[in-house]
């Protein structure tokens, strides 16, 4: 072979190994590209992931209060419902006082209340309130107007009119009557 062969031979061996290395230069390159993409990739799918867990979190907590919400005012809904019909139950109870219950009443919202003159109608519902009945009350005389009402004892003095019946007084105090109740019947409850 003669020296322009070997030549040769020696520029195509040289660039062989300069091709090789290129190669292996853009291999490794590639390769570090491709790890730090897959690195970026993996830490975006990370505060991705955790973005959409926390939007499920909060949507989630969110639905739940709004149907918890929903229920508590089913349940409050209910529990008024059953305290409004012990009220009326402890109402019609006080329609039907009798002549000793009457009088009993009768007497202590005179005291409460210090009625000891004036006019009084009876109701025209009452049966069993009657003239002897609202004698218990000193100083009260009979009107001879016809009643306007239907349950108790009116009594007016001057301007004043007051109506006796144990239903208006169980209605004068029926929000503090209704909590007293609701206490009872659900303490303890969440």
């Amino acid at each position: 072979m003669s020296g322009m062969d070997n030549v040769s031979l020696k520029v195509i061996e040289d660039a062989r190994q300069v091709k090789g290395k290129n190669i292996q230069e853009a291999e490794d390159k590639a390769e570090g590209i491709i790890s730090k993409a897959a690195k970026k990739i993996k830490n975006k799918t990370t505060l991705v992931k955790a973005a959409a867990e926390e939007h499920y979190s909060k949507t989630f907590d969110i639905e739940v209060f709004k149907v918890k919400s929903v229920l508590d005012q089913k349940v409050l809904l209910v529990k008024i419902e059953i305290v409004e019909d012990i009220i009326e139950k402890a109402k019609e109870k006080l329609y039907r006082l009798d002549r000793k219950g009457w009088e009993k009443f009768l007497k202590k919202m005179a005291e409460e209340l210090n009625i000891n003159k004036g006019n009084y109608i009876v109701g025209r519902k009452e049966k069993v309130l009657d003239k002897s009945i609202a004698a218990v009350i000193k100083g009260i005389k009979p009107d001879k107007k016809k009643a306007d009402f239907d349950r108790g004892l009116k009594i007016t003095e001057g301007r004043t009119e007051i109506i006796l019946s144990p239903e208006k007084y169980l209605d004068r105090d029926i929000e503090d009557i209704k909590m007293e109740v609701a206490l009872h019947l659900f303490d303890g409850e969440e």
